[in-house]
């Protein structure tokens, strides 16, 4: 992206946080975006340039370049320090990989920057939103340096820089913290396809991993042992099937193939 038709801007997307007050779960993923994407998907897709990650590689269908945080659990501001290294652009737009964000206030945040120290969206209460924001390169660069950015406030930094506020709907600044976050989103934007987001709370809520989860085979399992056999049989069966993966060696798709096959010979009422 262009400010103008000489000055570049390219993007750090921080999404290296712990999330721990929603269960650690990688919320960057949950299908929250405005369009029905993964959160950091649609982030990516909406910011300029360059588009540096900070944090692990998640699987999202786009160009980006994947940086390790230097200092992981040490804050936001660490991990714009982190991208920083991949960007050679005057300017350079700090966005968080778990909110909601539309091109249109990219493109309204990015040219109110231009000829200044940078630009930065607006909160209701009038405070600058310093992950949603628009900054020269070498300012920002120089603010960190000293504390390569660790358990250092973006806010407080920024603070230090001429920068012009740019006030945007109150729609476009939601923050996702909490579960209550997630289902006020899930409510209000009447979430389409919301088994992904419960999975996560329920895998949270249990301390168990959520991210290798068949959804698909174990959905098409269950329409046949209630088809097949009987509606009732058919979350009994998904209950033995996860007895199964903790109690044996095999895996969870050479269970489900096994309890397939006995579906398969069982007697059709049909």
């Amino acid at each position: 992206m262009q400010l103008n038709g000489n000055t570049e801007i390219s993007s750090i997307i921080v999404a290296g946080g712990k999330a721990s007050r929603i269960g650690g779960i990688d919320k960057t993923m949950l299908p929250l975006g405005i369009n029905g994407g993964a959160l950091l998907a649609e982030v990516v897709a909406a910011s300029p340039g360059k588009k540096i990650v900070v944090g692990k590689p998640r699987n999202i269908d786009a160009e980006v370049f994947w940086i390790d945080d230097q200092e992981v659990g040490g804050g936001p501001a660490a991990g714009i320090w982190s991208g920083l290294a991949e960007v050679e652009t005057e300017y350079v737009f700090l966005v968080a990989g778990d909110q909601q964000l539309t091109a249109k206030v990219v493109e309204e945040i990015c040219t109110a920057a231009l000829g200044r120290d940078g630009a930065w969206a607006l909160r209701a209460d009038g405070q600058g939103q310093p992950l949603l924001a628009c900054v020269k390169t070498n300012l920002i660069r120089t603010l960190l340096e000293p504390t390569k950015g660790l358990n250092q406030s973006p806010l407080r930094l920024m603070e230090q820089l001429d920068m012009f506020g740019v006030k945007v709907n109150d729609n476009d600044l939601k923050d996702i913290d909490t579960w209550l976050d997630v289902q006020r989103i899930v409510k209000e934007q009447a979430v389409s396809d919301v088994t992904p987001i419960w999975l996560a709370k329920v895998a949270a809520t249990l301390g168990i991993p959520a991210t290798q989860i068949p959804v698909e085979q174990l959905l098409d399992l269950t329409r046949e042992v209630a088809h097949n056999v009987e509606r009732k049989s058919a979350p009994l069966t998904t209950y033995l099937i996860g007895l199964a993966e903790g109690k044996t060696d095999l895996s969870v798709a050479q269970i489900i193939s096994l309890v397939n096959d006995e579906v398969s010979n069982w007697p059709n009422n049909d």
